[in-house]
């Protein structure tokens, strides 16, 4: 059982006319490590991983410069549950990037839990077979991580690659989904 993926998109042209947006973002502990969860109109626009909160919150603000933060610890310890593989709630997604970074990521939704595939497919599967490094840097751009499951891709030749949360991090979302390396 997978959760349901309600998704928005909004460009990056779009979200610097918005600017300034309200985000609101929270501190909570998950299996991999200290996370932050981040919402745009009440919709996760951001997932960190790491050892410590304040590079998690880094990040987030340079992905979204121009917007407005605030902290509530309690929206997103509400939402936990999320990273349960078994939850069937609804989970609202926006996704910030150019129409090509939209495209990769919306195609990461459809590879199956438990399963893994190259950048390769993933290029051949958008229409694109010989972008494999733009698809690449796409992945790399992904702010919804584990949401958006970039730790599904792996390297032609097998290798599981690297991970913008660690290798460590990807390895264990892998083998919570029974793949192992």
């Amino acid at each position: 059982m997978s959760p349901n993926f309600i998704i928005s998109k909004i460009s990056n042209a779009e979200y610097k006319e918005k600017s300034p947006v309200s985000i609101t973002y929270g501190k909570l502990e998950t299996k991999y490590g200290k996370s932050v969860l981040a919402f745009l109109e009440k919709q996760i626009c951001f997932v960190s991983f790491g050892d410590d909160f304040n590079s998690g919150i880094k990040v987030l603000q340079t992905n979204f410069p121009t917007a407005d933060f605030t902290c509530d610890d309690s929206i997103a310890t509400s939402k936990i549950h999320y990273f349960d593989p078994n939850t069937t709630e609804d989970i609202k997604l926006i996704l910030k990037g150019t129409e090509f970074e939209i495209m990769v990521w919306e195609y990461l939704l459809q590879i199956k839990e438990g399963t893994t595939v190259p950048y390769e497919e993933v290029a051949k599967g958008i229409g694109k077979p010989t972008a494999v490094r733009a698809v690449a840097n796409a992945i790399g751009k992904n702010n919804i991580a584990f949401f958006i499951p970039c730790h599904r891709v792996i390297s032609k030749t097998g290798d599981p690659g690297k991970y913008g949360w660690g290798r460590d991090r990807k390895l264990k979302m892998l083998a919570d989904e029974n793949v192992f390396f």
